[in-house]
Order: structure tokens, then sequence, then C-alpha cells
């Protein structure tokens, strides 16, 4: 398989996406809402900037630091991203969730709580993600769901891919395009990458704390969808152009 860069950071696997992914017409101003926890906060904080000196898109910050989607008694991402799909109208949601969902699943409605790694939390959780793509979808807007990045911290990582799993599969079903960042965080032995080899030499992209990144880290990891909209969504791609590598 083709090998996809983006400023030193590879992506040996292309985003993936839903099948089928109906065609639309060019709107003629690109409306983008990011909505996630502080992963998602910190690639709109990297990217609002730059975005927002074009005039051809308009830029929501949807996103809450410290939630999850596993605590609905604290933050309820999908009640929340239904009323902000359905109160900004976005073309393009992008969603990147998930840094602290390692908590047991509460359901306030039957007062459960599910813990991490069981079937029940797998379900739960999965039928969340896809009512947050769902959300979106049928307001009219394209969804892109990010993959959780590899983790410094060895157990955590581990969690980290089973989450990956229940995510793509749900977003995926709910009609979202999935972009994963696992292989772009991580060296060749499939271990936690914090910088990245560039000509002029090596450039960190990951927080201090190992699972966060450098505000350049956010920009390379978003251009993983940006490099790719030409292909994925080619009439949102004039309105959103590339990137800037600075």
């Amino acid at each position: 398989m083709a090998l996809l860069s983006s400023g030193g950071i590879a992506l040996a696997q292309p985003a993936i996406l839903p099948n089928p992914l109906p065609e639309r017409p060019a709107p003629e101003r690109v409306n983008l809402l990011f909505c996630g926890d502080s992963l998602a906060q910190g690639m709109f904080l990297a990217l609002n900037g730059q975005l927002r000196r074009r005039e051809t898109v308009r830029v929501t910050n949807g996103t809450l630091h410290a939630t999850g989607v596993t605590r609905s008694d604290e933050h309820d991402w999908p009640t929340v991203s239904r009323d902000l799909v359905a109160r900004h109208r976005p073309n393009l949601t992008l969603f990147w969730v998930g840094a602290n969902d390692f908590r047991p699943l509460v359901v306030r409605e039957t007062r459960s709580r599910f813990a991490f790694g069981t079937q029940a939390f797998a379900e739960g959780y999965g039928r969340r993600v896809g009512e947050m793509v769902s959300h979106a979808v049928q307001a009219g807007s394209r969804a892109v769901w990010f993959g959780l990045p590899n983790v410094r911290d060895a157990q955590f990582a581990n969690a980290v891919r089973q989450l990956n799993e229940i995510q793509q599969n749900a977003a995926l079903a709910a009609g979202a395009v999935w972009i994963p960042t696992w292989e772009a965080t991580s060296d060749p032995q499939g271990r936690f990458k914090s910088s990245v080899s560039l000509e002029r030499g090596p450039r960190g992209f990951r927080a201090e704390d190992g699972v966060h990144f450098t505000e350049w880290g956010y920009r390379r990891i978003a251009a993983l969808f940006f490099d790719e909209v030409e292909n994925i969504f080619p009439e949102l791609a004039e309105g959103l152009g590339r990137l800037s590598d600075t």
C-alpha cells in the first residue's frame, strides 16, 4: 500500500471510508465544526488562526476538555453533538475524543455502570459513537472521526487499541470517514513516537504528557485528513485548502 506522508508523519493506512459515500455539490463556504475532548480542542486551537484567515471557511469550536463519551452524567456528547449540528449546520464535522474514556460507562437512565473491557461497555460506547455521527450525517454534514494516537504508557496504549476498534466500527457504520492516527504516532516497532525526522533534523510533535500534541503536531495530524480531502470529499477541497507546515 502506498505510503502517504505529511510533514514527516507517515500514514501507512489511508482514511477508511464508509460505503457508499454519496457525492455532493460544493458549498459556497465550508462550515467546519470541531467536536470532542482536549484532543479535538488542541487541534481546533492549532488550526483556528490559519483557517479563520480563509474567507471560504467558517470554524466553530464545539470541544470541551476533560470530557468523554463514557460519562453522560458529566457531559452527554450524543445530545451535545446533536444540538451543535442543529445550531451551526456544518458541512463538515470533525470528531476526536477518547483520552478520558477508560472510566466506566455510565448510563444515567438505569443508574448503571459498565467497566472498560466488558461487552456491555463496548456495546454502549459504540452506540453513543454511532449516535454522534448519525446526528451530524442526518443534519447534512460530512463526518470525520479521528482515531486515538499511540501513547507513552504501554498499559494505556493497549487500552487505546481496544477503544479504537470500538470507535472505528461504530463511526464507519454510522457514515463517518475514519482517520487512523496510530501508525502515524508509532515507530516501526509500534512504540510511542515523540518526534519525527525532517530534513533539518528531528522535531517533537507530542506533548510532555505522552498523550497530547504540540501545536505543530496537531497540525500534522490534522493534515492526514486535509491532505486527502480532495479524494475523500472533493466538494470541500477548494474551500478547506491545505495546511501550512510552519
